[in-house]
Parts: structure tokens; sequence; C-alpha cells
């Protein structure tokens, strides 16, 4: 049914209960799992200023220095399952939701799988929920898997 499942990270605990589930499905499936982690940079017309949030020290820099541990041991994670895995770093200009739904759409992804985090009102608001936004915008189905504890 599907061959190709798109996992957007966070970075957080919550990526380890969702990537359960994904094995799961990975493996019924016969699909392959794409990991993407993003970081997004300040928007900027400068590209002085774009690379300024990459240098060293810069919290796009740290963010990279993370993924570089952090994906590698997540593919791993998958790949003892002999599931097919690529986990990906990526810089994007754009609002998440709208880099993740481009990439799965670029890279011929079947089903996007996000974490169902819930957020106050107020969270909302300045947060925003970047999982209901891919929700709305992606024309693949979108896959809600809850993290809260029971």
């Amino acid at each position: 049914m599907y061959k190709s499942i798109l996992v957007p990270l966070d970075g957080s605990k919550n990526d380890e209960v969702v990537l359960a589930h994904v094995k799961t499905l990975a493996k019924q499936w016969g699909a392959g799992v794409k990991l993407i982690l993003l970081h997004r940079l300040a928007p900027a017309d400068d590209p002085f200023e774009k690379n300024v949030q990459m240098e060293d020290g810069s919290s796009g820099w740290r963010a990279k220095r993370k993924a570089e541990t952090y994906l590698p041991h997540l593919e791993h994670m998958v790949a003892q399952e002999g599931i097919k895995v690529l986990a990906e770093f990526l810089v994007v200009e754009e609002p998440e939701a709208d880099a993740i739904v481009r990439y799965a759409e670029d890279n011929n992804c079947d089903l996007i799988v996000l974490a169902n985090r819930e957020r106050s009102p107020i969270g909302r608001f300045f947060f925003g929920n970047i999982e209901e936004k891919v929700r709305r915008r992606s024309t693949l189905p979108v896959l809600f898997v809850s993290v809260r504890q029971s």
C-alpha cells in the first residue's frame, strides 16, 4: 500500500514513540522510511545574513551538530529492523509545514507520519501547530501518533 513513509522529526522523545509505530508499519508494508530534521532560517534577503545563521556558535550550527549524532542513531535503530532508511538534516527558509509537504511530494513519499503534540491555545497562538498545517496542506495521507503517556 505505502512504499515510502516520511517522518519529520522534532528532536524530542516524541521521535522514538513515532518511530516505534513507523517501524511496524514499514515492516508490514515493505516500505522505506525517510527521516528529516528541519532547521528553519530566519527570513533574510541578504546571503550574508543567511550564512551568519549557520556559522560556528549559531543556533543553526548547534542544530546541525546535534543532527550529526542524532540522525545516525535513529537511522541505525530503524535499519536494524531490516528497513531501508534515509535520514537528512534540512536547512529551510520556508515555513516548516510547507517544507515538509514539499519534501514529501518531491521525494515520492506515500505517507507522512507525525507526532500528535498537544498544545494549549496560548502555545498554538505563539508557536503555531505545524502538524495541523501539514494535515491541511498535504494531498498525501497524514498519520498522527499520540505521544500522550498513559
